[in-house]
């Protein structure tokens, strides 16, 4: 058996972070997330998979453009015309109060509301079930892992499709916890909702395949979806595919010295030219923090000006600087007097994803403050920049009052 496991697509998204971008530039990422898609049908079609299930945010709102309903409705009917079937969910972006409206290709199962399970027959006859929802709704504060069922003892697998995050009864979006997961005895569980990919447990695997096409500066790296096939021991192995053309990197340069704008201008154009392949790159870069910029070289990045040159420079190559900055200094987090280990355990315990949702209370109902805290970031990643903070603001109470002005 052979599947494709894909998620977050986000047809429609609104790319972010990005000025000043030539118009032939634009019109490439603009249609990034349709390209992904299509080579998304394209591996399909070439591995011969079984199935292909489609875990949640298919589009990136609600309402989506008649271009990205054509154009996820026109990789069905090629699924289709293959006689491969597909099984979706809506997730929390493009959640669906009513899927009469739609009219999928008769090779898709749309899961509804509540958890419901789909059995299809591969071509060496092997019964697969496949259990699921879709967001009716854009949150899911209740945990929905109770409503799906046992592995049946009549199908050869079992499947899990859950659009949401590991968290408690409260959180935003279907929260669950791993060993809830386990105790179904699925083969595979399809996650969906967090952008990077990751793995959750290994046997059997728990995966989220992270999202089609990078939207933004912080989901850095190739992106794709996984083909998981199984082995003589019954177990499913995911194997990681990119679907991209454009990506999104962070790049420090390689400098000494003391630089004028001039100088540190042809060192950095030199050295991206030389990093540019075929695939277009979207480029955040961090100058170390030990650089000496002159006067004039340091006014130029701080207004802006170095980063148009740069742009200007490197217009016609697949690189594309979006930001440029100087690195800060990393300091080590301050432990309040406390032993480092007893401040990193109480920090591990405290400064959870779910405490973070609780503290933030009110303003997560804001839909931009959750997008940007719970959606853009890792937990690990939050977590870090809490830490940060709150190590600043103990350096502000504890330093001179000239120095913290």
């Amino acid at each position: 058996m052979k599947f494709l496991h894909a998620a977050d697509l986000h047809l429609d998204t609104p790319f972010q972070g990005l000025t000043a971008l030539p118009a032939a530039l634009q019109q490439q990422i603009i249609a990034a997330p349709l390209r992904a898609l299509q080579r998304l049908v394209d591996l399909a079609l070439a591995q011969q998979v079984d199935f292909v299930l489609l875990v949640g945010d298919l589009f990136d709102q609600q309402a989506q453009s008649v271009q990205a309903q054509a154009a996820l409705m026109t990789a069905l009917e090629q699924l289709k015309a293959a006689e491969i079937p597909v099984v979706l969910s809506f997730g929390n972006h493009d959640f669906q109060p009513d899927l009469t409206v739609w009219q999928f290709p008769d090779n898709v199962h749309v899961l509804g509301a509540q958890v419901e399970t789909v059995t299809l027959t591969t071509a060496q006859q092997e019964r697969v079930a496949i259990s699921g929802f879709s967001y009716a709704q854009r949150w899911i504060t209740t945990p929905m892992v109770p409503e799906f069922p046992f592995k049946a003892q009549a199908v050869d697998y079992q499947i899990g499709m859950l659009h949401g995050q590991v968290g408690t009864a409260g959180d935003h979006y279907a929260p669950f916890n791993v060993t809830d997961l386990l105790a179904k005895h699925y083969d595979y569980w399809a996650l969906g909702h967090i952008h990077q990919r990751q793995q959750l447990n290994a046997v059997p695997p728990i995966e989220y395949p992270g999202n089609i096409q990078g939207r933004q500066r912080h989901e850095t790296g190739d992106k794709g979806c996984l083909i998981v096939t199984s082995q003589a021991n019954h177990q499913l192995v995911p194997t990681f595919e990119s679907l991209t053309d454009l990506s999104w990197a962070d790049w420090t340069p390689v400098l000494s010295g003391k630089l004028d704008r001039a100088t540190l201008l042809a060192q950095l154009t030199d050295q991206l030219t030389a990093l540019a392949t075929n695939e277009q790159q979207l480029v955040t870069i961090q100058l170390p923090t030990h650089v000496q910029l002159t006067a004039s070289a340091n006014l130029a990045l701080e207004q802006g000006a170095l980063l148009t040159q740069l742009q200007t420079k490197l217009a016609a190559t697949t690189i594309w600087p979006v930001a440029l900055k100087l690195a800060t200094l990393s300091t080590a987090p301050a432990t309040f007097g406390v032993a480092t280990a007893t401040w990193e355990h109480a920090g591990q315990q405290v400064v959870t994803a779910a405490n973070i949702a609780d503290l933030a209370g009110h303003l997560l109902d804001e839909p931009f403050l959750n997008q940007a805290l719970l959606e853009t970031l890792t937990p690990a990643q939050w977590q870090q920049q809490v830490m940060t903070l709150l190590a600043d603001q103990y350096q502000l109470t504890t330093t001179e009052a000239d120095d913290a002005n």
